[in-house]
């Protein structure tokens, strides 16, 4: 699959408030870069994908999907009912990046690919608790679908009676595009693997965060809940039923 996704990032108002709520809940461990105000997630055991949590103008939590032109994605997404976000931006001698918004609103980031920069997922690390899947949903599933297949290539399996698709990523983690629950917001965010989801729910909320969906089950598929952290960004917990 072309253009996978390889990077998640959450900002806000106080990015060491953020890391320390992160690290508190999940474990996750940061080599800050002092100057931006940003952490990476240092190397750990698990699966996953890496990212980054700083301080930005707006809370949000997003992904990266890897493109070889930013601006010819930027361009693409644009044509195709998008909208630019962040113009191509270089950050000297660590990478170029950009931001589009898709049809119904949901932020999501480019990032150039440099050859041979990307490890495969299984030498990809973010600690004890890895990101492993990401989420599209909004009011038309069929539309995003649509959308985010023109502009990336993606291909998508039967979204079936819940109108939500998955899709295979080679090179970076798997993902959903659907059709937005009753009542629930259009949002695209990642979803972090844990093993016991009300226990984080509940380490969650003892940190400053919030429950946004409860522990829900999708009977013979996975076991999943929301979370807003103390800015408000909402992100996922994910447990497979095999787990």
């Amino acid at each position: 699959m072309p253009n996978p996704v390889v990077h998640f990032e959450v900002v806000g108002k106080n990015g060491g408030q953020l890391r320390d709520f992160y690290g508190s809940v999940f474990g996750w461990k940061f080599d800050v870069m002092a100057e931006m105000d940003y952490g990476i997630i240092q190397d750990a055991s698990g699966d996953g994908i890496g990212g980054g949590i700083g301080t930005g103008e707006a809370p949000a939590s997003l992904f990266y999907i890897a493109v070889d032109d930013p601006q010819a994605y930027l361009d693409k997404a644009a044509s195709n009912g998008g909208k630019v976000t962040m113009p191509v931006m270089e950050i000297p001698n660590i990478v170029t990046l950009a931001q589009f918004a898709d049809p119904e609103g949901n932020v999501i980031g480019l990032v150039k690919d440099q050859p041979g920069s990307q490890p495969p997922p299984s030498d990809a690390k973010t600690g004890a608790n890895p990101v492993t899947w990401f989420e599209i949903v909004g009011n038309s599933g069929a539309g995003l679908r649509d959308f985010y297949s023109k502009t990336f290539g993606w291909k998508f399996a039967d979204p079936g009676e819940m109108d939500y698709a998955g899709l295979e990523n080679d090179g970076g983690i798997s993902g959903g595009v659907g059709t937005v629950g009753p009542g629930g917001p259009t949002q695209a965010t990642f979803y972090v693997q844990v093993y016991d989801l009300q226990a984080t729910l509940n380490k969650i909320e003892g940190s400053g965060g919030k429950t946004v969906v409860p522990v829900t089950e999708v009977p013979g598929m996975v076991w999943f809940a929301q979370f807003a952290d103390p800015e408000g960004s909402v992100v996922g917990l994910f447990k497979p039923v095999e787990m």
